[in-house]
């Protein structure tokens, strides 16, 4: 009877072959499905008697459908949710009853089919139902984080709108014409928005917390220009920074220039000569006698600069081509030594309470724009003006003193302040000697800045819904307040010439905090506070352009497109132009994929065979693009892997098999009848 079984397991195996090509056949337009192919295994029974002869074979046996999961032919599709995989990988999917509250973490499936859409609550589910997974977005949006826990993991649609935000922070750099009008005081003309008071006007749009936007419109008004004292100290070279700067650095109140900056003195010197011998000695040989232009002074009582630097010291007598000091004086072989004409030291009797005009011994040698030193030290001050023994100046010098006190009158020389990143600043002072507590004055070109919003100006006296928080007398008065003011030198913003070496940014920079009470377009108001930065505006010739005009505030943003990349990042995009994460398509791959275990409507559960996300052993859950995964294609479907022809013409094979079986069978039925009738 073995015969019988033989037969009939012939019959029922090519039976389950023809199944298994014609599901085949019946899911060549499945998206994602990998081809079966039944395999057939041979059954041998062997005796207890190792001698004995093999037995006849017991017919064929099943050992499954074997699934290769090779790449199906990826085509075009017109949802921006239908993904295709390029290479190996496949999809995570959690199963869920209609509802993400009802997602069981542990119900992990997988398919190749990325045929995607959203639920009515707005979750990533393919036409199962099922749930796709993948790493989840920051909170705000701006970035994608390494969490597949968060939420299951499961990926979400952005908001069809996003509410708009309030600016805290504008950002505006001018490029301004350094050969525009300067509105002097003397010219006694105030700012005055609706007349030509200003160089140039910029607009920029900002917004309040509900989104509406506002109109802030920002003026620059070139004035008069100041001087600028820098000290020469043991730190460097400081000065205080604009009224409206603000340090980056805690603790930080003036601007302190490279230390290591170089004065290079332009003014020609009275005289010049080589240094021959006598260094350490008060006796000092020249090669010759100083001259300049063929002229030969005397250099008696003059400064003395050895190589272009001031040495501190003086001559006390010149002969000819001897000069002699006091105390010693130690000079470097081959020196070029200079000479400067002498200070002007006398005494002056106190003339007025304020000290702006003095009384000195003697006016010999002084000159207007002499400088002013006590025994304090640089006074800041210089002559303006000389009536016989009258001296008048430019500031109170402070002295405070009655009756006679020392002062010292130098000429000022014109030096270029160095710095090593290459910054040159033209400066007046007496001397280059580093650290000399000398202040060094230089010309600066001085801005207004004016603003409005909605066409109310801060600190505008008349209104008080608008306010800055710098308090600036502007040059000339008359109703509006600047709610900044800026100066230059070489074009330069001075609030931002020193960089901090760590970061690159400025160790100050020049705001204002501006507040106001604005009104929306539904009727109701709030409060618009923000802080506006001007820091990267400069000054040269040329004409006026706006470099940067930036805020952090946004209008309410209406989603127009969600986009995936090859990377599986799915990106919600606004008419704003904003955009924000939604996640990352997570992606599985097993070693053995053939192990995977077909559950139906496009899906795999994992098996013994392939290992799980659990154990770790033969999964790897990433990202598309990385290690062995494949690449994602977005508005793309994978096609099933269905050979028609060759599973056609493995159904034609398999039915003549099961016609020779069937033969088999008949003449095993055909037997059996010849030896009843035998019997009988």
């Amino acid at each position: 009877m073995s015969n019988i079984a033989t037969a009939l397991s012939g019959l029922q195996n090519v039976s389950l072959a023809i199944d298994t090509v014609s599901n085949n056949i019946a899911n060549a337009n499945t998206v994602g499905y990998k081809t079966g192919e039944y395999v057939f295994a041979t059954q041998f029974l062997n005796g207890s008697n190792s001698s004995d002869q093999p037995a006849t074979g017991q017919g064929s046996q099943s050992l499954g459908v074997r699934r290769p999961m090779t790449q199906g032919a990826i085509t075009n599709s017109a949802n921006p949710l239908d993904l295709a995989i390029s290479g190996k990988g496949m999809f995570r999917l959690l199963q869920g009853s209609g509802s993400a509250e009802s997602v069981d973490p542990a119900s992990v499936y997988y398919s190749r089919n990325g045929q995607f859409g959203v639920d009515k609550n707005g979750y990533i589910v393919n036409e199962n139902g099922m749930f796709l997974t993948g790493f989840q977005p920051s909170l705000d949006g701006s970035q994608i984080t390494d969490d597949l826990i968060k939420n299951n993991g499961l990926l979400r649609m952005p908001d069809s709108n996003l509410p708009g935000n309030a600016t805290s922070k504008s950002t505006l750099s001018a490029m301004l014409d350094s050969t525009g009008t300067a509105f002097t005081s003397t010219t006694n003309v105030a700012f005055d928005p609706t007349q030509s008071t200003y160089n140039n006007k910029t607009t920029q749009t900002v917004f309040d917390s509900q989104g509406n936007s506002h109109t802030l419109e920002v003026y620059y008004r070139r004035v008069t220009d100041e001087t600028l004292s820098i000290t020469s100290g043991s730190t460097g070279y400081t000065y205080r920074p604009s009224d409206a700067a603000s340090a980056n650095t805690g603790g930080t109140a003036l601007v302190t220039l490279n230390k290591d900056s170089v004065l290079r003195v332009n003014t020609a010197p009275a005289a010049s000569a080589l240094y021959s011998s006598g260094s350490g000695t008060t006796t000092i040989t020249l090669n010759a006698t100083p001259s300049n232009a063929g002229a030969t002074p005397s250099v008696a009582g003059m400064k003395i600069f050895v190589n272009g630097v001031d040495s501190g010291f003086t001559v006390a007598t010149h002969t000819t081509t001897a000069i002699t000091t006091s105390p010693a004086m130690t000079i470097p072989t081959g020196a070029q030594l200079t000479f400067y004409d002498k200070d002007n030291a006398t005494t002056f009797a106190q003339s007025d309470g304020t000290l702006k005009t003095i009384v000195v011994a003697s006016a010999t040698g002084v000159a207007v724009g002499d400088k002013v030193f006590t025994a304090t030290g640089d006074t800041g001050a210089t002559i303006t003006g000389i009536n016989g023994t009258t001296i008048t100046l430019s500031a109170a010098i402070g002295v405070g003193v009655a009756g006679t006190t020392a002062v010292t009158f130098k000429h000022p020389l014109a030096m270029t302040l160095i710095t090593p990143e290459g910054t040159e600043v033209a400066v007046k002072g007496a001397s280059n000697k580093k650290a000399s507590t000398e202040l060094l004055t230089t010309t600066v070109s001085q801005l207004e800045v004016y603003a409005s919003i909605d066409g109310t100006f801060y600190n505008y006296p008349t209104d008080g819904s608008a306010s800055s928080s710098r308090t600036i007398t502007p040059e000339v008065t008359g109703g509006y307040k600047p709610v900044a003011t800026m100066n230059f030198m070489g074009g330069q913003n001075i609030d931002t010439i020193v960089k901090d070496s760590m970061s690159g940014d400025p160790m100050f920079k020049t705001t204002t905090t501006l507040t106001s009470r604005v009104t929306n377009q539904a009727g109701g108001s709030s409060d618009l506070i923000f802080e506006l930065d001007l820091s990267g505006t400069q000054m040269h010739a040329g004409a006026f352009q706006m470099t940067k005009s930036t805020q952090n505030g946004e209008a309410v943003a209406r989603l127009t497109n969600v986009t995936v990349d090859n990377a599986g990042r799915i990106v919600g995009v606004y008419g704003t132009g904003k955009q924000q994460f939604i996640g990352q398509v997570a992606m599985v791959n097993f070693d053995n994929e053939e192990g995977l275990i077909p559950v139906g409507k496009n899906a795999f559960a994992a098996s013994n065979m392939t290992g799980t996300e659990q154990d770790g052993t033969g999964v790897t859950v990433g990202r598309a693009g990385t290690g062995v995964l494949g690449e994602i294609r977005s508005q793309a479907l994978e096609s099933s892997n269905v050979d028609l022809a060759n599973e056609l013409v493995r159904l034609m094979i398999l039915q003549r098999s099961y016609s020779a079986n069937s033969q088999s069978l008949k003449a095993v039925d055909q037997t059996l009848r010849d030896t009843l009738q035998m019997v009988g």
